[in-house]
């Protein structure tokens, strides 16, 4: 059987995380901090802090807020 085409958001979603990994690749690379928005400030990681790519999951539908 073949498989079913992916959905719209399933394509914009493997577009994103594509995006994220060339962009935290890019930092490594040239020894650049990468950038996060945490309680409305900048926050500068070490790019080669591999736990700071994360995602928490959130309920459909909900915001992730901590």
């Amino acid at each position: 059987m073949n498989k079913p085409e992916a959905t719209m958001t399933e394509k914009a979603v493997a577009a994103m995380k594509a995006a994220v990994s060339s962009v935290v690749e890019d930092h490594r690379r040239r020894n650049r901090p990468l950038s996060t928005w945490k309680d409305g400030k900048v926050v500068y990681h070490d790019p080669h802090d591999r736990t700071i790519v994360r995602e928490d999951a959130a309920p459909y539908g909900q915001n992730n807020k901590d």
